[in-house]
């Protein structure tokens, strides 16, 4: 292969960074649009918040397709589609009069776009093109979702506030065609291999020893022959549904904590505003988390990174349940731990699946293990806004955040550790 002095793979990180950046600042928007929504029109907490939950069930099941077409064609066909039909999508709901019409608009179409350029999407590129430092350069790249949060959801906000949320939406669609579209056409590959080069950087003789072979496994320390892991080998095996469970009380955790933040903010006494700030305080924790827990996974091991990070997580929800006009400091605590803890998903997860069953049909096993994630998220969420809706606060959600953290934490140590089991494993299913 032609050698070149720089690897492409940084480009692709620093893409992925602004890629991941914007589309979650769009996706955590809706935290403030909730509350500008529920002003408007007066709809159940439950029944509002259930328009998130039909958006990470949609983002979910979209994610095998989504898989399957970036095996197939490549993220540089994938995400420019995506991006478009986000755009449409916040186009249509910002012309909404009835809840139908949000679930339809915002709950169904934009997802499928958000998933074909968001976590998923990445989450399938970016291990393709790292193997030493995949950790650290899925974390840089996941770090774009807390500079995001930081910048986009404040400035929603303030938008929202001068010329109402409807504007507000259809801002949001056009700086997406104006960033993530044409960078993507222009500057997205979907390997290596496309840009002549091998992972890391790598030299061939480098490539050969350290480069993952169709099971994901270095050749330097397979046990045994190989296995190319398939979606039926995966599904009869037991790291498989660890992991899966791992990431459905995960995201129950996390999201049904995040998207009510800003209104159970409010709702103890303090403005809007002030909710919006907490929340973008929080996504640039989760960018130092995300860079800093991806680094530490690759030196220390993935479960223990990731025991560390849901910690952080589990002190910053409590800070948040205990939280009152008094004690405006345990915002500071929230924002810190939880912004910490949250940015240790988004780097580990894909890392450890990648660790485990990278291989031709990667896309697709990612894709499946998101739909727990997916169901756990869109449950969290709707949980939330239901418990809220009955008790008239989110003291019980908040409880259930931090039992679900602990789970989380037990089920992705039993998915397994050491790369050179891998392959026992997978003869033996």
């Amino acid at each position: 292969m032609k050698q070149h002095r720089f690897f492409y793979g940084w480009i692709i990180v620093g893409l992925s960074f602004i890629n991941l950046g914007i589309i979650f600042g769009i996706w955590y928007s809706f935290s403030v649009f909730f509350v500008a929504i529920l002003r408007e029109f007066g709809w159940s907490r439950a029944a509002t918040a259930g328009v998130f939950s039909c958006f990470m069930l949609v983002h979910s099941a979209s994610a095998i397709v989504i898989g399957s077409f970036l095996d197939r064609f490549g993220a540089r066909v994938v995400f420019p589609a995506g991006a478009c039909i986000v755009a449409l999508g916040l186009l249509a709901s910002s012309r909404i009069d009835a809840l139908w019409q949000l679930y339809l608009w915002y709950g169904v179409l934009t997802p499928v776009g958000v998933c074909a350029v968001g976590f998923i999407a990445h989450g399938i590129i970016l291990p393709k093109w790292f193997v030493r430092k995949r950790g650290l350069a899925i974390g840089i790249a996941m770090a774009g979702i807390g500079l995001g949060m930081q910048i986009l959801v404040p400035a929603t906000q303030i938008v929202i506030a001068s010329f109402g949320w409807r504007t507000a939406y259809c801002v949001l669609a056009g700086f997406l065609l104006v960033t993530v579209l044409p960078l993507n056409i222009f500057l997205q590959r979907s390997s290596p291999q496309e840009m002549g080069q091998n992972p890391d950087g790598a030299r061939a003789v480098q490539a050969a020893d350290n480069q993952p072979n169709e099971t994901g496994q270095p050749e330097t320390v397979r046990t045994c022959p190989p296995v190319i892991w398939t979606v039926h080998t995966c599904l009869r095996s037991k790291q498989f549904w660890f992991l899966f469970s791992a990431f459905f009380f995960t995201p129950l955790a996390v999201q049904g904590t995040l998207i009510h933040q800003v209104a159970g903010v409010v709702d103890k006494g303090f403005s809007a505003v002030q909710g919006a700030f907490f929340f973008g305080l929080a996504g640039i924790m989760g960018s130092v988390g995300k860079i800093f827990f991806g680094w530490l996974s690759d030196r220390i091991g993935r479960e223990i990174a990731f025991g560390i990070g849901l910690g952080c997580a589990f002190l910053g929800v409590l800070s948040l349940m205990l939280l009152q006009p008094d004690w405006p400091y345990l915002l500071y605590g929230y924002a810190i731990f939880f912004g910490l803890g949250y940015g240790s998903i988004a780097p580990i997860i894909p890392a450890r699946t990648a660790d485990l069953f990278l291989g031709p049909h990667f896309g697709k096993i990612l894709g499946m293990l998101s739909i727990g994630g997916g169901i756990g998220g869109a449950l969290g969420v709707w949980l939330s806004g239901k418990i809220y809706d009955i008790t008239a606060n989110y003291n019980a959600s908040f409880m259930i955040s931090l039992v679900s953290l602990v789970l989380a934490v037990i089920l992705f140590r039993l998915a397994g550790t050491p790369v050179a089991r891998k392959a026992d494993t997978a003869g033996s299913v």
